[in-house]
């Protein structure tokens, strides 16, 4: 009995490491393969960022353009200190236990892992606020696009939001003060991560980014670092 559990438990590990290797391949090509590979940045549209923490993805984008206004959805006393509230918001969407407790990879839990992977429904916008943010060479890149495309995104965007009753978005405390979660629709899994969202919204619009990108990594490398 001793040796046929040893051999099962072989089998399973070794399964188990074939589907991990399966996985990480898959996510490779699937970010070095581009969508909408034709596209290209106009001269003058909208700045946009893309930004990541090294675990999720995100975008930033105006508070306020003449394309778009987000004050109707994520509004100043949502913050506890309103005079927080920016003149940009950094964008991003995932499951809710990792991006509760889950700021970088050191904090993630079993628990959460697991659910993550295996999918869930409980999931959630995350919304941080910046005053005239800037390039960074490897963590925050900037993208320009056009006033269509941009319509685009945010309407992708604002779509995630669950509101209540009376149409209101429903924000909850974030990690710091200038940072809030708010209810959101979707379905989150090993195949549709926070970073698969980012480079889908982008994708949506017609955007050229990677077909398949559940890693941070996947994402940020079609996005260049912005000349000094």
């Amino acid at each position: 009995m001793a040796t046929i559990a040893l051999k099962w438990l072989k089998r399973t590990a070794l399964a188990l490491a074939a589907v991990i290797v399966l996985y990480l391949l898959a996510a490779l090509a699937g970010s070095l393969l581009p969508a909408n590979q034709d596209w290209q940045s106009p001269d003058d549209g909208i700045e946009l960022f893309i930004e990541t923490n090294g675990l999720h993805t995100g975008i930033i984008m105006p508070v306020w353009s003449d394309v778009h206004d987000w004050t109707p959805l994520i509004r100043p006393e949502h913050l506890a200190d309103p005079s927080l509230y920016g003149s940009h918001i950094l964008v991003g969407w995932g499951h809710e236990g990792v991006y509760r407790n889950t700021r970088f990879w050191t904090d993630l839990r079993p628990s959460d892992a697991l659910s993550a992977i295996f999918g869930s429904d409980d999931v959630l916008v995350h919304i941080h606020h910046l005053k005239y943010p800037q390039a960074y060479p490897y963590y925050r890149r900037r993208l320009k696009v056009s006033e269509a495309e941009y319509r685009k995104i945010a309407a992708a965007i604002e779509a995630r939001f669950v509101l209540d009753d009376h149409y209101r978005s429903q924000p909850s405390p974030g990690y710091g003060q200038q940072d809030l979660f708010y209810r959101a629709s979707g379905h989150y899994s090993a195949f549709h991560t926070c970073n698969n969202w980012t480079s889908d919204i982008l994708q949506q619009a017609g955007i050229r980014t990677g077909r398949w990108t559940p890693f941070q990594g996947g994402v940020m490398r079609w996005f260049p670092e912005s000349p000094e």
